[in-house]
């Protein structure tokens, strides 16, 4: 072993590690690193990484040369960085496991819940809830907002704030979103063939990363027509931070999307730096008021002139604007009283399950929707 991987062997603690068809074998001593000296497969070595760094091994199996930080799982239990350095010879691959740092934050538990989200976005677990958009002339349902939810199987339901930064730490970001999507295109479509108001929409978020992907708007509406919801009864909601993040990606997606039928909402909107003029480029046809504003605006008269502001601008595009946030009966009527046309909140409902979503669209919403204990 020369060059790099004869500098690493220096620094305590490094094992030697050597994987051959499918094998794998350690080389010296790994008390530091808590490895048991006796070969396995390749299977058996991944189960000691996290999840997430287990993508490594498919560099590995092809030969390639890498130089990475990985999780280990050591035969005591405890997690520790390592180093991972080597390339293919003929033959085989090797290189060598280097002690990188002290154990990471959560430890076992950690690696617990990736495994447990990854599984539970394949299974299903991780699906859509359903949080009511009303009219706020009629107090009619309008539509749904669909937020990701993870229905643990001990029936806990954990929100996107406990797993949805993991996700992304994961790069699973786009098929939990996939599923959110697909998941809340078939609820709507089950509600509308149930004799549910054929006017009702549903919406959902899309991050850049998403919507800027090659194929993502062909998949949206493959997914849309096979759940047999009508295209104009989805609306994809985008954050207007992360539009601008690859504006002429963003717009070839979105503008694919409206030619297909879909509704599109600037979502959050306020948060950011851009203006209704500066996103006037990509075909909106509805913005959402961030719910900063629309608490604000109960005491602020300056957060008032704001949401007037953008109301009166979104107007001047034919949008439509939701407000975000409105918990209270005082915060609907003065939205109501600034120009909104929807509104989202506690003051109507949370986010409900798909079951009591259904019971939503059959009975009709009025005052605040409370499904039964």
């Amino acid at each position: 072993m020369t060059g790099v991987l004869a500098s690493g062997a220096k620094a305590a603690g490094a094992v030697g590690l050597v994987i051959e068809d499918g094998a794998f074998v350690i080389e010296g001593g790994c008390s530091v690193l808590g490895l048991d000296p006796a070969p396995g497969t390749l299977d058996t070595f991944a189960d000691r990484l996290a999840p997430g760094d287990r993508a490594v091994l498919d560099r590995v199996r092809s030969g390639e040369a890498c130089d990475t930080r990985l999780r280990l799982i050591g035969a005591d239990g405890k997690v520790r960085y390592a180093r991972l350095i080597g390339r293919g010879e003929p033959g085989a691959w090797r290189g060598l496991l280097i002690p990188a740092g002290a154990s990471p934050e959560g430890g076992v538990a950690r690696i617990d819940l990736e495994t447990a989200l990854k599984a539970a976005v394949e299974t299903g677990e991780v699906t859509a809830f359903h949080q009511p958009i009303v009219d706020l002339k009629s107090r009619k349902l309008a539509g749904f907002e669909a937020l990701a939810r993870w229905i643990r199987p001990d029936g806990d339901v954990m929100g996107p704030d406990e797993f949805l930064p993991l996700a992304a730490e994961q790069g699973l970001t786009r098929t939990l979103g996939e599923a959110v999507r697909t998941s809340a295109a078939r609820d709507a479509a089950a509600w509308r063939a149930a004799g549910g108001a054929q006017t009702l929409f549903v919406a959902a978020n899309a991050t850049a990363g998403e919507i800027c992907a090659p194929g993502f708007a062909d998949s949206l509406v493959q997914a849309v027509e096979a759940a047999g919801l009508p295209a104009n009864r989805f609306k994809l909601e985008v954050n207007e931070t992360e539009v601008m993040a690859d504006p002429n990606a963003a717009e070839t997606a979105l503008k694919t999307l409206k030619a297909a039928g879909f509704s599109l909402a600037i979502d959050d909107f306020g948060t950011g730096y851009s203006s209704l003029s500066r996103l006037d480029r990509f075909p909106f046809d509805s913005v959402k008021i961030d719910q900063y504003f629309i608490r604000a605006a109960l005491a602020d008269a300056a957060a008032r002139a704001i949401v007037k502001s953008v109301v009166s601008i979104a107007r001047s595009y034919a949008m439509t604007i939701v407000a975000e946030g409105v918990e209270t009966e005082e915060a609907a009527a003065l939205c109501t009283d600034l120009g909104c046309d929807f509104g989202q909140g506690f003051r109507f409902a949370r986010a409900l399950r798909p079951e009591d979503a259904a019971e939503a669209v059959r009975s009709g919403l009025e005052g605040r929707f409370d499904p039964p204990a």
